[in-house]
């Protein structure tokens, strides 16, 4: 071979060389690098609590399949459940000074810092549709977006949705019921303002988290405690309240899945929406597994050895008689805080009363 040709063939490979060079460059300069997120997420509760349970199973992998779709961005969850963040009624606060990015607020913890996310509390005997209750306060949040600026500006987050595991409060008991009258004089567990269910009767209400509820009874502090049906199966209430008095108090929305402002506004848009979405279908896919949960967990109550006592219709209504106008009440303090609770109040029992929903008591009307 001629040192031309040699010379050609070298020319020839450079040339493919720096070819190969500028694709690479091109390739790399058009493929876009995943961003990678980080997000702490908490609640004081453990995995045991099955709203914990859904969160992990359905939220976090379906915010993560979701922005796989584009692969502009990925999540790295710090799952900081149980506690170690923020303890019981503290996630609020965590949230509020940056301690955490994404929390499961307990509300009925603080119904003088966030008291219209309790509207389903102070309206018992209303309705035993979880999934109802739940997407009926998210739109009043729309209706009223008052609400959200006030969560804001008093607690520097945005609440993405409202959920519940409650499909409806019963009374768990140590001894058989069969009157009404047989609550006067006894001790009560519960938290925040469904104490006040008992109170008409003539028990005395004793604040507690669940997680205290066993301890509370078994060593005779209380003689029950107000739970409902999956969680005295979970935290296996049975062995010491064996006794559900079936009242049928009613759905209640005790969860709010909440964001820190801050943290919501340095994600990207994209981020910001599919957290959004993915917490609307949380709240859905929750509202059904406790439905799926709730009439099993009566087979499993009285399985372990429970008992349900039913209460007559008769019952019902002089126990919901028996109850101060708690709704009134909150409407009242909402009007002081510069919110339309009458109106809201009305909006939430006019939207049960279009959905036939079985009222004992119209709260609204008195």
């Amino acid at each position: 071979m001629s040192f031309l040709n040699l010379s050609k063939i070298v020319i020839k490979l450079r040339k493919i060389f720096f070819i190969f060079i500028i694709s690479l460059f091109s390739i790399s300069g058009n493929a876009k690098a995943t961003e990678i997120i980080p997000l702490t997420v908490i609640d004081a509760y453990a995995p045991t609590a099955l709203w914990v349970r859904v969160f992990m199973n359905y939220y976090l992998p379906e915010v993560d399949r979701r922005l796989a779709e584009t692969g502009n961005y990925e999540i790295d969850w710090n799952r900081a459940f149980g506690g170690t963040v923020a303890k019981t009624g503290g996630v609020l606060e965590a949230l509020q000074y940056g301690l955490a990015d994404i929390g499961i607020i307990t509300s009925p913890y603080h119904p003088d810092k966030i008291p219209f996310f309790n509207i389903s509390y102070v309206t018992p005997l209303v309705t035993k549709d979880i999934g109802l209750a739940a997407r009926t306060v998210d739109e009043l949040i729309q209706r009223y977006p008052q609400i959200s600026n006030q969560a804001v500006e008093d607690y520097n987050q945005v609440f993405l949705t409202t959920a519940g595991v409650i499909d409806t409060y019963q009374v768990f008991m140590n001894q058989s019921i069969d009157s009404l009258d047989q609550f006067r004089g006894t001790k009560i567990c519960g938290v925040g303002l469904n104490l006040r269910y008992v109170q008409g009767l003539g028990a005395a209400g004793v604040p507690a988290g669940l997680g205290d509820y066993y301890n509370n009874i078994s060593t005779g502090l209380t003689e029950g405690t107000l739970a409902w049906a999956e969680s005295a199966v979970a935290y296996k209430l049975y062995e010491v309240a064996p006794y559900m008095i079936d009242i049928g108090l009613g759905a209640v929305t005790s969860k709010i899945i909440s964001m820190n402002k801050k943290s919501f506004d340095r994600v990207p848009e994209e981020v910001r929406t599919v957290l959004q979405e993915v917490a609307t279908d949380y709240r859905d896919e929750l509202a059904n597994e406790t439905d799926r949960r709730a009439e099993r967990s009566r087979h499993e109550f009285e399985e372990f050895g429970g008992t349900i006592i039913t209460l007559s219709d008769e019952q019902r209504v002089e126990w919901a008689n028996s109850l101060p106008n708690m709704a009134k009440e909150w409407a009242t303090d909402l009007e002081e805080r510069g919110l339309p609770g009458n109106q809201i109040l009305r909006d939430y029992m006019d939207i049960m009363r279009s959905e036939g929903q079985p009222i004992v008591r119209n709260w609204d009307q008195e």
